[in-house]
């Protein structure tokens, strides 16, 4: 019997490889089993299936971090830092197919009726944001941080988050370690007292 569940495995697979402009719904239904006109009877159109899949990888994302992030929380700021910036690897390493599909998403899927998506976006990473100003603040609070602009210092951490993630989806795991590892040597130093 087909789920709703099913097209959207399917249809998340399909849209990771190939990417929104490329994916046709009969290549979905094909990858179902079922005919075209059936997916009609759980989703409007190819854009309200899309925006559901993204919508559904960026719940996965936002459950992850806030794990990592409970489990990080009594960690002092700096190591606090560093596993959340680890979370980057951890999170797409062991799901390849959610790297690529955030990977085409980012760089292509942005079009007419991109504003939806940017806005689930910005809202999956409002708990990530908020831990993040919390981390910077009680660096500052512990001395560990130079006080200055929390709102900028997540603005920063997350374009390194961004930065680490087009580094994983693009080089060796080695590669990648190493100028994680470079990263964060000089980061660490520029944010500590």
């Amino acid at each position: 019997m087909m789920t709703r569940a099913t097209i959207l495995a399917e249809a998340r697979t399909i849209f990771a490889r190939q990417g929104y402009a490329e994916t046709s719904l009969r290549e979905i239904a094909e990858a179902v089993g079922i005919k075209t006109p059936s997916l009609y009877a759980h989703f409007p159109s190819k854009e309200a299936l899309y925006a559901e899949v993204y919508a559904g990888v960026s719940v996965d994302h936002t459950a992850f971090f806030d794990e990592l992030l409970q489990r990080s929380s009594e960690l002092e700021p700096l190591a606090r830092l560093h596993h959340i910036l680890g979370g980057i690897e951890a999170y797409y390493r062991d799901r390849p197919d959610l790297a690529e599909f955030s990977l085409r998403a980012a760089v292509t899927e942005y079009g007419p009726g991109g504003e939806q998506l940017r806005q689930i976006f910005l809202d999956s990473e409002s708990t990530l944001a908020a831990a993040v100003r919390q981390t910077y603040e009680d660096g500052v609070a512990a001395g560990t941080f130079t006080a200055g602009d929390a709102d900028g210092f997540t603005a920063l951490v997350f374009v390194v988050m961004d930065g680490l993630f087009l580094q994983l989806t693009h080089y060796t795991p080695e590669i990648y370690r190493e100028r994680f590892d470079q990263a964060w040597r000089h980061l660490s130093t520029i944010l500590s007292r």
